[in-house]
């Protein structure tokens, strides 16, 4: 029975795919996704500060990106860097220094440079007295100088708390409150402590859950959220190593809920990955990334669970990123957030197995068994990465391939020789 329902969830997850807008919006969000015009959408974030930008990112190479911060420079906003120090002495922090801005990577003082200041967020206005102008900008998204595409995402939130609670974060890495960091005051990585004076906080009828590495240890609630999960769980990541959240992943698969995931290409053949563990051993239907070929890296860091409550920011899912370098982590419950997430998750998850666009404009049928007849005869059937598996003569598919060898359960397509559009086929067994 349990095998049953995660076949009608899973079926239901290709049934619904959609294209995802650029941008999606909601009364105080805006989510973003890829890097295609990412450095432009942030040069126009940090085009609207007032008073204050807080800069904490792990690569700032964008020249779209470094001219926005000058330019808010020019405009008398008073600005913050906060880098990684492997990409401390680089061209554009070169010329932000030059300009009288202050930059710092997280070995200043007493700290060590043994972990990376991974993270990428700016605070917004967060230092004037206005509250009802804060912003946070997160997720993956590093304004890198790339020459293929990322898949990334990025979002927006308006709220003074949130927003207060990420100031807090940079003011304990700067040293102060201050235009100029305070070095001897200045904790990163293993010297941090919870400073935020809340994580959660309340917008409407949302709840938004902020929490930092490594002084939060953040897996702990990815978990707990993975254990609440009643009917499906759908994720990107770049690098996924923490087993404990995996058996939670497994728990869930066991109980009934759709688990599906997508990892970067370069986290399926890690010693450490979890994705063989995954996939091979618990059965979960995770897939290596097949993105375009304009695309380098899957960068996503993201799940989504039960299609209301997204988990996004810097944190990779890995000991380093719970419990070392510098990250962030925001949990979202709203639908709307969800749902533009979920749209990406299953664009990727689809292009992943292979299924083309054309095949999601087919119809659908559930081989139950003896086998399914079929108003045509002469077709083909192909598995959802593209292998022929049986050239047919007859009208009638009787779940076996051109061997005669029955075919696991998944996802078959029927595609017919003469007329008519592919067929998708859920095999239940």
């Amino acid at each position: 029975m349990k095998g049953k329902r995660f076949a009608i969830k899973l079926l239901l997850v290709l049934l619904t795919f959609t294209k995802i807008r650029a941008g999606q919006s909601g009364s105080y969000w805006t989510v973003y996704f890829d890097s295609d015009t990412l450095d432009v959408k942030l040069a126009r974030f940090i085009g609207g500060a007032q008073y204050s930008l807080d800069i904490c990112f792990y690569q700032i190479f964008r020249d779209t990106v470094a001219k926005s911060i000058l330019n808010a420079k020019r405009r008398g906003v008073k600005v913050r860097v906060i880098t990684d120090s492997t990409y401390f002495y680089r061209d554009y922090l070169d010329s932000l220094r030059n300009a009288g801005i202050p930059v710092i990577h997280e070995g200043i003082g007493s700290n060590e440079t043994s972990h990376i200041m991974h993270n990428k967020f700016i605070v917004r206005d967060g230092r004037d007295q206005d509250t009802t102008n804060d912003y946070l900008w997160t997720g993956s998204y590093n304004a890198s100088n790339y020459t293929r595409l990322n898949a990334e995402n990025a979002i927006i939130i308006k709220s003074s708390g949130v927003a207060n609670c990420y100031l807090q974060e940079f003011n304990q890495m700067w040293g102060s409150s201050g235009d100029l960091p305070d070095s001897l005051n200045s904790r990163t990585g293993r010297r941090k402590t919870d400073v935020c004076s809340q994580h959660l906080f309340v917008i409407g009828t949302d709840s938004i859950w902020v929490y930092f590495s490594p002084q939060n240890r953040p897996i702990q609630y990815l978990i707990n959220f993975v254990n609440q999960a009643s009917d499906s769980i759908g994720y990107l990541i770049y690098s996924y190593t923490r087993r404990d959240l995996a058996d939670a992943m497994a728990s869930a698969f066991w109980r009934g809920v759709f688990v599906g995931g997508v990892h970067d290409a370069s986290d399926t053949g890690s010693y450490y990955s979890q994705f063989r563990y995954l996939r091979d051993t618990v059965g979960i239907p995770v897939y290596g990334d097949r993105l375009p070929s304009n695309y380098s890296l899957l960068h996503h860091k993201f799940m989504v669970i039960d299609k209301r409550v997204t988990i996004t920011g810097s944190m990779n899912w890995s000991n380093n990123g719970n419990q070392e370098n510098d990250e962030n982590v925001i949990i979202i419950k709203n639908s709307q957030i969800a749902e533009a997430y979920w749209s990406e998750f299953k664009k990727r998850w689809g292009e992943a197995m292979g299924i083309r666009e054309e095949f999601n404009e087919g119809r659908t049928f559930i081989f139950k068994g003896p086998g399914l007849i079929f108003n045509f005869s002469d077709f083909r059937v192909f598995s959802a990465d593209g292998k022929l598996l049986k050239e047919e003569s007859d009208n009638f598919w009787d779940g076996k391939d051109s061997e005669g060898k029955e075919l696991q359960p998944g996802i078959y397509f029927i595609v017919p020789l003469r007329s008519g559009p592919p067929i998708k086929v859920l095999k239940l067994h």
